[in-house]
C-alpha cells in the first residue's frame, strides 16, 4: 500500500535528508508536500489530507505539539523527528507514539514506517495523540501505552503494582487484579518508570514503591505488595532496595 505523507521541518537540510532517505528506502511513502512552519503545515494537512506527517518538534514560533493541538481532529499518523532527546521524548514513549532522532537511523525509520503501515491497513483509530496531550499536561502521573495482542491499553502509571520480566515479555500486575502480558523487556519498563518510584528488586522484578505494604527481612528479604503478593529481593540489590525504601518513606 502507498502512504501519502508530508514533511514538516523548518530546516531545509532536514527535509531534503529525510526525503532522500525515504525515496531510496521506503518506496511505499509518497511525499505530497513539505512545510517549513506550523501555519504552512496546517494548510497542507487540510488541503492534501495525508495518511502520515513527519513532524519536527522544535520549530520557531510554535512547535510540533502546538501544531497538532490547533487541529480539530488528528486523523493521520504522526512520526516525530527531532534532534533532541528531550523531556518530550518521555511523553512520546509513554504514549506509544513513533519518533526518530536526528541524525536519522535507517533501521529506526523503516521500523516506524512499518508500524504506521500496519495501523493504516487495520484502519486503527489514532488514540495515541490524545494520550500524548494528556501526558504532556499531566507528567506527574502519565498513562503508559501497553501493546497487548492487536491493541494498546493505556494505563495510569499509579495503577501498576509490579512488573515481572520473562525473556522478551513482561507481565504487568494492576490494581484491579488484572494482569497484562506485554511484548517489551523489563529493562525497557525500568527505563521508563524509574522516576515514578519504581525499583528493580531482582533481575525479574520491578516494583512500584507506592504499593509496598511491608518489608520482610527473613529468607533473604522480600517486599509485600498491596495485591497480597510477595516479591523477592536479590542479595546484590538488597542494600539499594533498603536505601530506596528509607528515602521513599522519609
Amino acid at each position: 500500500m502507498s502512504i501519502k505523507a508530508i514533511l514538516v521541518d523548518d530546516e531545509k537540510h532536514g527535509r531534503e535528508n529525510l526525503s532522500g532517505i525515504l525515496q531510496q528506502n521506503c518506496p511505499e511513502v509518497v511525499i505530497l508536500g513539505q512545510a517549513t512552519s506550523v501555519e504552512t503545515a496546517i494548510e497542507l494537512i487540510n488541503t492534501l489530507k495525508p495518511d502520515l506527517v513527519f513532524l519536527d518538534i522544535e520549530m520557531p514560533g510554535a512547535n510540533g505539539f502546538q501544531l497538532l493541538e490547533r487541529l480539530p481532529k488528528v486523523t493521520f499518523e504522526v512520526i516525530f523527528v527531532t534532534a533532541y532527546d528531550s523531556y518530550a521524548i518521555k511523553a512520546i514513549r509513554f504514549s506509544a507514539v513513533d519518533y526518530i532522532l536526528k541524525p536519522i537511523n535507517l533501521n529506526d525509520l523503516k521500523a516506524a514506517v512499518d508500524k504506521v503501515a500496519d495501523r493504516l491497513q487495520r484502519k486503527e483509530e489514532n488514540k495515541r495523540i490524545q494520550e500524548l496531550y494528556r501526558n504532556l499536561n499531566q507528567p506527574e502521573n502519565p498513562r503508559i501505552g501497553l501493546p497487548t495482542g492487536d491493541r494498546i491499553e493505556f494505563i495510569e502509571v499509579s495503577n501498576i503494582i509490579h512488573c515481572r520480566g520473562e525473556g522478551n515479555y513482561t507481565h504487568i500486575f494492576l490494581k484491579n487484579s488484572e494482569r497484562l502480558l506485554v511484548a517489551k523487556t523489563l529493562i525497557e519498563f525500568e527505563d521508563l518508570l524509574r522516576e515514578y518510584q519504581f525499583i528493580r528488586t531482582h533481575k525479574s522484578h520491578l516494583v512500584n514503591l507506592k504499593h509496598v505494604t511491608a518489608f520482610i527481612k527473613t529468607d533473604g528479604g522480600a517486599l509485600k505488595l498491596s495485591n497480597g503478593e510477595s516479591v523477592a529481593i536479590s542479595r546484590r540489590r538488597r542494600e539499594t532496595v533498603v536505601e530506596e525504601l528509607k528515602a521513599f518513606i522519609a
